[in-house]
């Protein structure tokens, strides 16, 4: 499949038909290595949101009584569209988002992982069958929901569109996908080709709008769950609608994740994990290092290390060659963070690396591109606002205490708690902050980026709900289970 015509790829699909939405504010959307307007997006309506509602109401009796092998080979069929459209459709991200062709190429990969994954449900349908006494028997089996909501982020367009239209399909539900409007074209094109698997009208359908199409969907009475991934306070009032009105609820967050660096450590190692980590997809990852905690004597030599190596990295447009980081997402995300490092040097900070003088690859072509380079911050105290906040950019704050108490003490003062990463060579060392450290990933020596088929955890304001979204967990939320108890 090609994707030609970005503004046209990037509607509403409602009741198997793609069509305009009928609402007024048109959704602008920019390339963000050019800063040049790509598409327009007529959005949806309360209107029409009401009308894909009751499009995934029609098709759920049908869709739901489909057997689970059947539902299975939906996303067999799935998987073999996105891997024969990879290109086509990294292509797309890298033009919506600004990512790297390669690491577009990565998400959809990952997309495909998390239909493997949900592929495998069968393994995980089990219900319990047990004899209560003699005669009295009592099972346990699962049934779908109903219509479900989910809302995705900006940057990961694809993959995670294809999350979670993966699980809530599999397990027979009826899904409303509402895309982030500021990437809306490449979960268009995902959705287009999921579609091309055959899906009967209404089973899958999107939308593209503001909060105020979000909180409608919400509180729709027919909407039975809601996922969602975004920021802390967008999460926190989702969940606080979706669960006050009795829905179920995975709401996950921002975050702020540390990344220690032991005395011990193998300064190479931590420094390329430092970087893949805080750098890659130009810190727009929900587990992306920002917060870097080094303790003792190495602190001098770990950040010679880490500037040098944050100077090798090419940055410019993603569909470039040789181009190693892109762009941040949108101009407001760019005007956030120059924001906060002009904050932070008002409070004394000291600017190690300073992305903001970056240079990108392209020229005059990408002069208005939202552009910030690698970034290192030191000296901010962490108790300040702006040292505390999620920057969501290719920025770290660097800190150097004096022991291991006071490291995983610094990694635990936060309000969140999605990753926390430690660099050292000594197992005692690696179990303590492990077993110490607030955070539902964590990585030793390594970046704790779970695989699909892995659960992904997430503490205070990362996460606001009962079933995360990874591994088994999205099996339990996407069903009820109920309990059969028979005499003959």
């Amino acid at each position: 499949m090609t994707f030609t015509e970005l503004d046209s790829i990037a509607a509403n699909l409602i009741d198997g038909q793609w069509r305009p939405g009928s609402g007024t504010a048109t959704i602008e959307v920019y390339d963000p290595a050019t800063g040049s307007r790509i598409a327009e997006v007529a959005p949806a309506s309360i209107a029409d949101a009401d009308a894909a509602v009751a499009a995934a109401e029609r098709a759920f009796p049908e869709w739901s009584a489909r057997s689970l092998s059947e539902r299975v080979g939906f996303l067999y069929r799935m998987r073999g569209l996105l891997a024969d459209n990879t290109e086509a459709l990294a292509r797309v991200i890298t033009s919506d988002q600004g990512k790297t062709l390669d690491e577009a190429r990565g998400e959809v990969a990952r997309a495909m992982d998390f239909l493997e994954t949900a592929i495998a449900a069968p393994m995980l349908y089990h219900g319990e069958n047990i004899n209560v006494t003699t005669g009295l028997d009592a099972r346990r089996v699962r049934e779908p929901l109903g219509v479900c909501l989910a809302v995705t982020p900006s940057n990961f367009p694809v993959m995670n569109t294809v999350q979670f239209s993966a699980w809530a399909l599999v397990t027979g539900n009826t899904l409303i996908i509402k895309a982030s409007e500021q990437d809306p074209i490449a979960s268009s094109a995902a959705i287009r080709l999921l579609q091309q698997a055959g899906l009967p009208a209404g089973v899958l359908n999107l939308v593209h709008g503001r909060a105020d199409v979000v909180q409608h969907l919400i509180a729709h009475p027919a909407v039975r769950a809601v996922s969602c991934i975004t920021s802390s306070p967008t999460a926190k009032a989702i969940y606080a609608q979706a669960a006050a009105a009795g829905k179920r609820v995975q709401a996950n967050g921002g975050a702020k994740n540390p990344i220690v660096v032991a005395p011990d450590a193998d300064l190479d190692r931590a420094a390329a994990g430092i970087i893949s980590s805080s750098y890659g997809m130009a810190g727009q990852r929900c587990l992306a290092g920002s917060r870097v905690v080094v303790i003792g004597e190495v602190y001098d030599a770990l950040m010679a290390k880490l500037v040098a190596g944050a100077e090798q990295i090419v940055v410019g447009a993603g569909a470039d060659e040789g181009v190693t980081m892109g762009p941040v997402v949108s101009a407001a995300s760019k005007e956030r963070i120059l924001a906060a490092l002009a904050e932070a040097e008002k409070l004394g900070a000291t600017i190690l690396l300073d992305g903001r003088r970056v240079k990108p690859t392209g020229g005059a072509e990408t002069e208005a591109g939202y552009f910030i380079g690698p970034t290192i911050v030191a000296g901010l105290d962490p108790r300040e606002p702006v040292e505390r906040r999620e920057l969501f950019g290719p920025v770290i704050n660097v800190h150097r205490v004096d022991s291991l108490d006071a490291a995983i003490a610094l990694s635990n003062d936060t309000e969140f708690g999605n990753a926390a990463s430690i660099f050292t060579t000594s197992g005692a060392v690696a179990a303590e902050f492990e077993r110490r450290v607030r955070a539902g990933n964590v990585g030793v020596n390594a970046f704790p980026a779970p695989p699909a088929n892995v659960t992904m955890g997430g503490y205070g304001e990362s996460f606001y709900g009962d079933s995360h979204v990874c591994g088994a967990a999205p099996l339990d939320f996407f069903t009820d289970q109920k309990l059969v108890v028979s005499r003959w």
